[in-house]
Parts: structure tokens; C-alpha cells; sequence
């Protein structure tokens, strides 16, 4: 196995938002099919469903689909037997109780590449990307130039390459298929209400922000007997070039909040990041073993600065994630455990000062469901959804916090578009059932 971080400073200073302009000179070209390819939709018809990647992620958005809309899961993609059978047969229980039928077996496809064939199946309109993230930019090009609509988990991508390949399919795909990006909590109830009353101005002007992400540790996949190469791969989410890192992997559902209630991304981050218990993962290569904490300062336009710190440790510690934005006028909180909550300054009638008010319950696994059904309408109604930029916008204000961390040194956001960083792995993946890939 090869890996290879690589970088170039040829890129032209960007400003804020042109940088979605670059997106036609950079990454690989892109062959789409034409809108007439794309299926039209009846009312009362249901899109048949394809998943590219069956772990823990891929399984439960597949079953929240089957779930909450109408559609047929027809197909589905791994490179392990073992996944492609828990995936199938927890998918058949949730399709049996929907009264649709089980999958078929010429619909399951196993193998590094073998996800084109789950692309051309006739079988397959929507396609669920829930592959490690570093393929993201791979599986979503891929999926778009088949004239397939997209649900792609965040992150987009690892990297700012992979980020402006995704960007570049995205402009591929407006007003052909629709794509959405795994942020769930913009259809939140609470956190709607409490973003539309901060756009409103009801906190006043933002002047600061505090966010966090404190979890614990997840579980190793790998097993004793297994090739360093399968564990790295089982074991993604350690490894800083597949998965991102926690900040791009985990920690960026905070991200994409602040920079929605900012309407902005921001122009510098400074931080760190450590190791603290995390010292070594099987199969994951010492130097991409990823950090277990962060602790950043992003500063936004006009000089706002938002703290955001993080965990991931193997303890069963404090479990909370949550937002708070400090405003001229008042404050305003959205927390995992809810409700979502404004404070304001200033005493109103039959209120008194300090007085918390409700903006709405928040329930995450409701969210799920709710955005799901949002992207099958946009489907079957023609008024096709394109989720891309903002996914990028997101996944690129999380790498730019990784940089600044592990760098040590406070990185601009021009900064990190001119870096052009690029994992560049390189992975022969030929004893997992298939051939050598990179991605780059």
C-alpha cells in the first residue's frame, strides 16, 4: 500500500462563495447522461433504490428509507460478503414489512468496481453512497453520469481535491437528477425554527459562538486473522485519509449548523488536535491514525469567532452535541438532547428577562426520515434538489480546521483552496475481489 499527501500553490486567491467557480477547470471530466434518460415519475410511482456501501451507515439509511418512503430497494454494493448479508437481510425484513419483495440475488453486487454495474442496472433510479467518504467523489460522479438521483453521505469528500470533483459533478447534475448531502439536521423542526429566528434577526447581530461534539469511541471492525489492508478498510473512520478524520467525518453535522445560521463559511481557523488515548488502530497506518479531539477557533466575516471543540474517547464519559450562538439581543441554543431554545436581553410583555423560549423539539432520527421523504418528492415532482455546493462548502470548513490543527499554524480559507490537498492513496485492493484503484 502507497499513500502520498500531496499539495500545489497554484490555485488562484478565492473569495468568499467564487470559490464553487472552479469547479469547471478542476477534477476529471464528467460525462452525463441526458435529462431525457432520466426517469420521469408518476405520482404513485416508487423509485427503486440502490446502496453503494453496507456497514453500519449504508444499512440504516437503507432501512430509514424503506421506512419513510415509498421506495424499492433493488440493489446493493460491497466489498465484503459478510456486510452484503447482514445488510440483505435486515433490508428483506423492512421491505417485507413494507409488503414490498425481498432483494434479488443478481441485484448484489461485490467488488472494488462493481458498483457500475449497480449503476447500469434498469432496476436502480435513486442511489444511496454510503461508502467510506474518500470514495464519495468517485461513487458520486459515477452515479450522476448514469443519470441516477443521489442521496451521498457527508463527508463529500477527504480532501479539497476530492471536494472540487464532487463540486464539478454537482454542476453536472443541476436540473437533471436531484442530490442530497446526509446533513439531517436542516430538517430538524427545532433546528429549522431556530435558524429561520436568527436569520430574522430576533438574537440580534451575531458576535460569538460556541460548539461542541463529545462522544465516545466507536468499535473496531476488523478481526484477528484479517490482512492489514481488509482492517484498514473496516476500520475507515481511524484512518484520516478515508474517512476525513472526526472533524470531517463526525464533527461536521456542527459545522454545516454554524455556518447555515452565519450564512457563511469562515475565513480562518487556528486550533489543535491530539491523540490523547487513541494511539493505535489495526490496519490504519500510524502516520493517518486519526486525532480523538479538537479544539479550534474558526473566525467568520466580520471578525466573529466560533469555538468548537470535540472528542471521541473510549470511555462511556459525557455523550452532547450542541450549538450555541450569542447575539446583541440575545442567545440562542440547539442542543442533541433539545429542546432548541432563543434567550433574549430585553423583557417583552408577560416575559421576564432571561426567560428561555421554546423553538421546537429536537429528535435527530425523526430528521432522518423527514429528509428522506424530501428528496423522493423532489423526485417523483420533477423540481429537482441540488445539495452539492452546500455540501462542499461544509466538508471544505472542516478540512479547514484539520489543517489548521494538525499544522499548528492558523490557515486562511484562500489558503486551503491554493493548498489543492490531495490524499492520493494509492490501495491494491485486488484481495478484497478486486483491482488496483486510485482515486486521484
Amino acid at each position: 500500500m502507497k499513500q502520498e499527501k500531496t499539495t500545489s500553490t497554484d490555485a488562484a486567491s478565492l473569495p468568499r462563495r467564487d470559490f464553487v467557480k472552479t469547479a469547471a477547470t478542476v477534477g476529471a471530466g464528467v460525462m452525463i447522461l441526458p435529462a431525457s434518460t432520466v426517469f420521469t415519475y408518476a405520482a404513485n410511482s416508487a423509485p427503486g433504490l440502490g446502496i453503494i456501501g453496507c456497514g453500519g451507515r449504508g444499512t440504516y439509511d437503507g432501512g430509514e428509507f424503506i421506512a419513510n418512503t415509498d421506495v424499492r430497494l433493488t440493489a446493493i454494493h460491497d466489498l465484503f460478503d459478510d456486510r452484503l448479508e447482514a445488510a440483505r437481510a435486515s433490508y428483506d425484513k423492512k421491505s417485507a414489512e413494507k409488503g414490498q419483495p425481498a432483494l434479488s440475488s443478481a441485484n448484489v453486487f461485490k467488488g472494488v468496481k462493481a458498483y457500475e454495474k449497480l449503476l447500469a442496472s434498469k432496476d436502480v433510479d435513486l442511489v444511496l453512497i454510503t461508502s467510506p467518504p474518500y470514495f464519495h467523489p468517485e461513487h458520486l460522479e459515477a452515479a450522476v453520469a448514469a443519470g441516477k438521483h443521489v442521496y451521498v453521505e457527508k463527508p463529500i469528500a477527504t480532501d479539497v481535491t476530492g471536494c472540487m470533483r464532487a463540486l464539478k459533478a454537482g454542476k453536472m447534475a443541476e436540473g437533471k437528477v436531484s442530490v442530497h448531502v446526509g446533513f439531517q439536521k436542516r430538517y430538524d423542526v427545532g433546528y429549522r425554527n431556530t435558524v429561520e429566528r436568527i436569520h430574522a434577526g430576533e438574537i440580534g447581530q451575531i458576535i460569538l459562538g460556541q460548539s461542541f461534539y463529545y462522544t465516545n469511541d466507536l468499535g473496531r471492525q476488523n478481526k484477528p486473522g484479517m490482512s492489514d489492508l481488509e482492517a484498514r478498510i473496516r476500520n475507515w473512520v481511524f484512518d484520516m485519509a478515508l474517512s476525513g478524520d472526526i472533524i470531517v467525518e463526525q464533527n461536521i453535522h456542527i459545522v454545516d449548523i454554524v455556518n447555515w445560521a452565519l450564512k457563511a463559511h469562515p475565513v480562518k481557523a487556528s486550533g489543535t488536535a491530539g491523540r490523547a488515548l487513541r494511539k493505535q488502530v489495526d490496519g490504519v497506518p500510524a502516520n493517518l491514525l486519526s486525532h480523538d479531539h479538537y479544539i479550534l477557533t474558526y473566525t467568520y466575516p466580520g471578525d466573529v469567532h466560533i469555538s468548537f471543540n470535540s472528542n471521541q474517547f473510549r470511555n462511556k464519559g459525557y455523550r452532547q452535541q450542541g450549538e450555541r450562538f450569542f447575539g446583541t439581543e440575545g442567545f440562542a441554543e440547539t442542543m442533541q438532547s433539545g429542546p432548541a431554545t432563543i434567550t433574549l436581553n430585553q423583557v417583552r410583555p408577560g416575559q421576564k428577562t432571561g426567560d428561555r423560549m421554546d423553538a421546537g423539539p429536537v429528535d435527530l432520527h425523526k430528521a432522518v426520515g423527514d429528509k428522506m421523504k424530501a428528496l423522493v418528492e423532489s423526485i417523483k415532482s420533477g423540481k429537482y434538489e441540488n445539495q452539492v455546493e452546500q455540501g462542499v462548502e461544509t466538508t471544505l470548513t472542516s478540512i479547514l480546521g484539520r489543517m489548521a490543527a494538525t499544522t499548528g499554524r492558523e490557515i486562511t480559507w484562500d489558503q486551503m483552496l491554493k493548498s489543492r490537498d490531495n490524499w492520493n492513496l494509492k490501495l491494491n485492493l485486488e484481495s478484497l475481489g478486486g483491482g488496483a484503484v486510485s482515486m486521484r
